[in-house]
């Protein structure tokens, strides 16, 4: 049986779509079979993976009143479940939680973003759902850091210990179905990421 990630943040523009499709090369190059949900009516995750055309990436065409038992379909015969679930909708958020072995809830540093992972963290919590919080976009110089993180109260347990930083690089690679690693393989964005790829493996092999 597969392992579901959820990836949802409540609000906008957390990155969640970018770092769940760096994430999904990742384990698709490791040789594992990855299934991908693209719920956000955005769609942009779907556009990425036609870009990039990876037949270890199986991309599954949902609907939010079918997302449940899409997820349980592809669990059955992939390794990974990577969905791309958009916070705002509570009743949907609940259903794919439910479903799902684990939540990761990119989050910038701000206090407008810590405030809003709140929603992805209690519907977690009401469902049991293991949750993660990964901070995104951390500038390299930012004094307020510490504030921020004092911010999320309780929640500083469920952060993760990877971050990533506010690169232009992770940007760049998603327009062309790519990953930053695939840019350059040495940069800063490729140890983080490789690094993100490996603390949640840890966590899913506890």
């Amino acid at each position: 049986m597969g392992y579901i990630i959820t990836f949802a943040q409540q609000k906008g523009g957390a990155g969640k779509t970018t770092v769940l499709a760096h994430l999904a090369a990742g384990w698709a190059r490791a040789g594992k079979s990855v299934a991908l949900l693209d719920l956000d009516p955005q769609h942009s995750l779907t556009r990425w993976a036609e870009l990039r055309a990876d037949p270890n990436l199986t991309l599954i065409e949902s609907r939010n009143y079918r997302a449940a038992s899409d997820m349980k379909q592809a669990r059955k015969k992939h390794d990974l479940v990577l969905v791309d679930c958009p916070g705002a909708d509570s009743t949907l958020l609940d259903n794919v939680l439910r479903e799902s072995d684990m939540v990761v809830a990119p989050c910038q540093p701000s206090a407008v973003d810590v405030w809003a992972s709140q929603t992805v963290i209690s519907s977690a919590a009401r469902f049991k759902t293991p949750c993660r919080i990964l901070l995104n976009r951390v500038p390299p110089r930012m004094s307020t850091l510490d504030d921020i993180l004092d911010s999320l109260g309780d929640a500083q347990d469920l952060l993760l210990t990877s971050r990533l930083g506010n690169r232009v690089a992770f940007a760049q690679a998603f327009l062309d179905g790519r990953t930053a690693g695939e840019l350059s393989n040495r940069s800063a964005a490729a140890r983080e990421t490789k690094a993100l790829q490996a603390e949640i493996e840890e966590i899913i092999a506890a």
